[in-house]
């Protein structure tokens, strides 16, 4: 139900910066008489300085319906079968932090935006910033490896490591042991070592491939999270 007072939403927060202010002088009174008439939509000519913080106040409830409306699609999301993860309490914990720390989640909503100059898919935005978030609140969530998966709507998809509360990820280690064998196996031309890590890799991704209900000629990668602002799997537009 809408309610409504003699004084709009925007007036009342007028009102209070105006009163919290020191003793007013008459220019100080005006000044305050013509926010109180810009605030109800009473017609007029107020000070351009009355005009400004009229404006600064609508872009801001502006800018708070945003973060409200994209705060609740990103939930929207993270209950879809779009986004999955291996632990179900690290949804519900990210819905939390989201609905908390909606200053922090819209900051990175728009960094991704300015990056992408706005050409971002919503699939695609909350592919980067929900791991951005359980990352920068990774106390807040299991001290185990988190492995999360997102699938967009051309049926591709990626598949995303964190590493547990001590900066620990068997991906990471698995990918910087292969590089090292490579190198190894370069160097002394036995590819034995090399070969045997890549039957490891290749049980570890059948493994994590089948547990996010990914089938055979499905497109998808793999990510480490430290390596999510890079978008690999993002189609040139």
């Amino acid at each position: 139900m809408t309610s409504i007072s003699a004084v709009q939403p925007g007036a009342l927060l007028i009102l209070q910066q105006a009163n919290a202010q020191p003793a007013e002088t008459d220019e100080d009174k005006e000044k305050k008489a013509d926010l109180v008439k810009v605030a109800n939509g009473i017609t007029g000519e107020p000070a351009e300085e009355t005009l400004k913080a009229a404006f600064a106040i609508s872009v801001a409830f502006m800018e708070l319906d945003a973060k409200g409306e994209l705060a609740a699609e990103a939930m929207e999301f993270i209950d879809s079968d779009q986004f999955k993860v291996t632990d179900l309490t690290v949804k519900q914990t990210l819905k939390q932090v989201i609905s908390e720390r909606g200053w922090e989640f819209m900051q990175l909503v728009k960094q991704q935006q300015e990056a992408h100059d706005g050409a971002i898919s919503r699939e695609n935005l909350f592919a980067i910033v929900l791991p951005q978030m359980i990352v920068k609140n990774r106390e807040r969530f299991t001290e185990d490896e988190i492995e999360l998966s997102v699938k967009f709507e051309d049926k591709s998809g990626i598949i995303v490591f964190i590493p547990d509360s001590e900066g620990n990820s068997t991906y990471s280690d698995l990918m910087n042991a292969m590089k090292e064998e490579e190198i190894n196996a370069a160097k002394t031309g036995d590819e034995t070592a090399l070969r045997e890590l890549g039957m490891e890799l290749g049980s570890y991704i059948a493994a994590w491939s089948d547990a996010f209900d990914f089938k055979p000629g499905d497109v998808f990668m793999f990510v480490d999270v430290k390596d999510i602002l890079y978008a690999a799997w993002m189609k040139d537009e």
